[in-house]
């Protein structure tokens, strides 16, 4: 079994046959790097076009069970290669290993800038390099994206050997994602975002695009956000990146020439839900929330205790 240097491990669930359009743009220009492109994904049925595909661009490709999510997926592949010996025989065969990128299809490459991500992240002073951070928490990198240097690698593999995989997405961000940014603290490794945002980045991708990010978050474009989370937005005064056209602002931030815009998620439900859905939020934004928020205020005032939260000020 052969033993790279470089390897970038993309995690994908999907339910058929053939990869999105999305998924095999990032996919065939990551291959076009000088990392060992690996396609984690759930165990189905694949196309023999997806398997031509996967061959053309000289892709690994690693069919596992879904459970754990993302880090479940990188935990089962590195923990298989650790265990397995290299073609020399005489070390594991992720020995040589000195740079490990692992990401997901959680988000859009809609350009393709990844060797300017790399050279980003190499020329910093940082041992481990994401595209965002986020202080939601407890500041961390944000796992969609995380480009490790040999001094990263130890606490990477101690986290996601030693903490059991999560059974919930809620689960997975605290004690997976969040988890590891502490984990390279306790361990004094160095991290950096190459795109910093001011406040919550998932409110903040307008700002993104027009820096010439080149990728946004597929849940954005899908409008595909759970009650709690839509709550959430409004709450820190972000209705309008909850609402905004981010389908026409990738447009105007321009697509790759070989990314079609048929590729770009669509949001899920039909005009007819989103219509409805835009309706309460808006009511929830202007009336909702502020005696909601004036109603908490007073309940702590009169029992004397703090409240935390910005968006209480």
């Amino acid at each position: 079994m052969p033993s790279y240097r470089k390897i970038a491990l993309y995690a994908s669930y999907q339910t058929g046959k053939d990869l999105p359009g999305y998924v095999r743009f990032a996919l065939s220009r990551l291959a076009k790097t000088d990392f060992h492109v690996v396609l984690l994904t759930n165990e189905r049925e694949l196309s023999a076009q997806t398997y031509e595909f996967i061959a053309d661009n000289d892709i690994e490709l690693f069919l596992t069970q879904n459970h754990g999510f993302d880090f479940g997926m990188w935990h089962r592949y590195l923990k298989l290669k650790v265990n397995s010996p290299a073609a020399n025989g005489t070390q594991d065969a992720m020995g040589n290993l000195d740079r490990l990128l692992v990401l997901n299809d959680s988000i859009v490459y809609f350009q393709d800038h990844f060797e300017k991500f790399f050279a980003e992240a190499e020329k910093s002073s940082a041992d481990v390099v994401s595209l965002t951070s986020s202080n939601e928490f407890f500041p961390h990198l944000q796992s969609f994206f995380l480009y490790m240097k040999q001094p990263a690698l130890g606490a990477f593999f101690m986290h996601i050997f030693e903490t059991p995989e999560q059974d919930s997405f809620e689960a997975t961000v605290r004690n997976m994602e969040v988890g590891l940014s502490a984990k390279f603290v306790e361990a004094e490794v160095r991290m950096e975002a190459l795109y910093p945002t001011t406040g919550s980045p998932l409110f903040a991708y307008k700002d993104l695009l027009e820096q010439d990010a080149g990728f946004i978050k597929r849940k954005l474009l899908q409008r595909r956000f759970k009650f709690k989370e839509k709550v959430h937005f409004i709450r820190n005064g972000a209705y309008d990146a909850l609402n905004a056209d981010y389908h026409k602002m990738v447009k105007d931030a321009g697509l790759d020439a070989e990314f079609k815009e048929e590729w770009l998620p669509r949001p899920i439900g039909g005009r007819a839900l989103q219509a409805a859905n835009q309706l309460w939020e808006k009511s929830f934004e202007k009336i909702g929330w502020p005696v909601l928020r004036t109603l908490i205020k007073t309940k702590y005032k009169v029992l004397r205790k703090p409240l935390k939260g910005d968006e209480y000020k």
